[in-house]
């Protein structure tokens, strides 16, 4: 899983699933990123939460209309297709590292 102990850094971010490198290393990660990294896209924040003892990825827009199909588990599962409520994850969150801010 994802951000257990003998994962994570002492950041707090688990060195396998989410860090600056991941995020143009793994597929899915840069695919997501590059869709946010567009002219005109407005500005976005990717930030590690903890949540419920897992680490999850946010791709933060303020201009986004669908949070829940932007906000990724490990293995790049949404909180909507996890059965995550986005209200309950945002209540109990803890934000644990900004990997990136930008306007784009």
């Amino acid at each position: 899983m994802c951000g257990s102990k003998e994962e994570v850094s002492p950041e707090g971010v688990s060195t396998t699933c989410f860090s600056e490198e991941s995020l143009t290393t793994v597929t899915w990660q840069k695919d997501e990123l590059a869709s946010w990294q567009r002219p005109k896209s407005g500005p976005l924040s990717v930030v590690v939460y903890s949540y419920r003892g897992e680490n999850f990825l946010a791709f933060v827009n303020a201009f986004d209309n669908g949070p829940l199909s932007h906000i990724f588990d490990c293995s790049g599962v949404t909180l909507g297709k996890r059965g995550i409520n986005y209200n309950e994850f945002y209540n109990n969150n803890k934000e644990i590292k900004v990997l990136l801010e930008g306007t784009y």
